[in-house]
C-alpha cells in the first residue's frame, strides 16, 4: 500500500495492486472533486463523502504508461524551478559581495569617505524612484472585468509566483475598469512590492501592468538603478515589516517607505550590477516562459489522457 496528501490534507493510502499512485493522483486532479463540498461557512469535504466518490479506472499498464507521460512534464518544471532558484540565488550572492560585504570590482583601490567608498552617496527611496499604488474597480460592475486585456495585479499573484518574474495576471481589467479606480497603468520592467498583509513580495513584468491597492510599485528615475534597487529592498524586508502598521493588518505607508535611506553606488559600479543581473534576469524570464509552456501542455493532455482521448 502507498499513500499521499491531498490539497484537501486527506491522506489517501492505497492499494498499490488497483491503482498506480501517480495515476491517481493525476486522476483526482483532472476529476475535480468541488461537487463533494458540504462546507457552510468554509470549503469543506468529509472523509465520508470522499470515500462515495465513483472511480473509473483503465487497466493496471495504462494507468502506469498515463502516469509516466505526465511525469515527465513534472519533472521538467520542477528542474525549470531548481534553476530558477539557483540564478536568483547567484543574484542574491553577487548583490552580498558588491553592496553588503563592499568586495565590489576595484573595492581594493577605493578610499572611504564618512563610511561611503568614493562616489557613493546616501538618498531616500523617493530621491531614486517613483513610488506608485494602486486601486480596485468596483467588482458590482462586470464591464469592469468581463474581457478585461489590462493585467492587473493582486498580492496573491506574487505569493503564488514562485520567481522575480512575473509572466501574467491571474485577474484582467477593462479600460473602463482602470479609469473607473486608482489603478495606474506601470511601464515595464517596474519593480512591484506587496505592501499590505503580506508584506515584502517582488516582481518585475515585461508587460504594462497595473496593480490593486495592495502594492507600492517601484519605477527608477535612472534605468541602471532598477536592479540594484531591486535586490536592495529584497533584503530589507525585515526593515519594511518593521516599519509597517495597522490594527487590522499591517501596512507599510507611502510616505513611511519613501523616506527609507538608501546609500547609492557610483554610476559606474550600478552600470557593471546592472549589465551582470540583467543576463540572470533574462535567463529566469526564458526558464519561466519554458514552465508555463510545459504547465499549459500538461494541463491540455490531463484530461484528454484521463478521458481515453489519446492512445497510449
Amino acid at each position: 500500500a502507498k499513500s499521499f496528501l491531498t490539497n484537501l490534507s486527506i491522506a489517501i493510502i492505497l492499494d498499490d495492486t488497483k491503482a498506480n499512485l501517480y495515476f491517481l493522483y493525476y486522476y483526482l486532479r483532472n476529476q475535480g472533486l468541488r461537487y463533494l463540498d458540504t462546507g457552510a461557512a468554509q470549503s469543506q469535504i468529509t472523509i465520508a463523502n470522499l470515500k462515495k466518490h465513483k472511480l473509473c479506472l483503465p487497466n493496471m499498464e495504462t494507468q502506469k504508461r498515463i502516469s509516466a507521460i505526465l511525469s515527465s512534464y513534472d519533472n521538467l518544471i520542477e528542474n525549470n524551478q531548481k534553476q530558477i532558484k539557483l540564478l536568483e540565488e547567484a543574484g542574491q550572492r553577487l548583490y552580498t559581495e558588491w553592496f553588503i560585504d563592499l568586495r565590489f570590482p576595484g573595492y581594493a583601490n577605493t578610499p572611504i569617505h564618512n563610511g561611503l567608498p568614493e562616489g557613493w552617496k546616501e538618498a531616500t527611496i523617493s530621491d531614486v524612484c517613483e513610488t506608485v499604488g494602486g486601486g480596485t474597480p468596483s467588482t458590482s460592475h462586470n464591464e469592469y472585468y468581463e474581457n478585461g486585456t489590462i493585467r492587473w495585479v493582486t498580492p496573491t499573484d506574487l505569493t503564488k509566483n514562485k520567481s522575480i518574474i512575473l509572466l501574467d495576471t491571474e485577474k484582467k481589467i477593462t479600460q473602463q475598469g482602470l479609469l473607473s479606480s486608482a489603478a495606474k497603468m506601470l511601464p515595464p520592467y517596474t519593480i512591484l512590492m506587496t505592501s499590505r498583509a503580506s508584506i515584502g513580495y517582488f516582481a518585475v513584468c515585461e508587460h504594462e501592468v497595473c496593480t490593486n491597492q495592495g502594492f507600492i510599485s517601484c519605477i527608477p528615475k535612472q534605468k541602471e538603478m532598477r536592479y540594484y534597487l531591486l535586490f536592495n529592498l529584497m533584503n530589507r524586508v525585515d526593515e519594511i515589516k518593521r516599519k509597517a502598521s495597522g490594527s487590522t493588518f499591517l501596512e507599510i505607508a507611502k510616505r513611511t517607505f519613501r523616506d527609507m535611506k538608501i546609500c547609492v553606488p557610483s554610476d559606474k559600479l550600478l552600470n557593471c550590477f546592472s549589465s551582470n543581473i540583467t543576463q540572470i534576469i533574462k535567463k529566469i524570464k526564458l526558464l519561466e516562459k519554458g514552465k508555463a509552456y510545459l504547465v499549459n501542455s500538461r494541463d491540455r493532455l490531463l484530461p484528454q489522457l484521463m478521458n481515453g482521448e489519446l492512445e497510449v
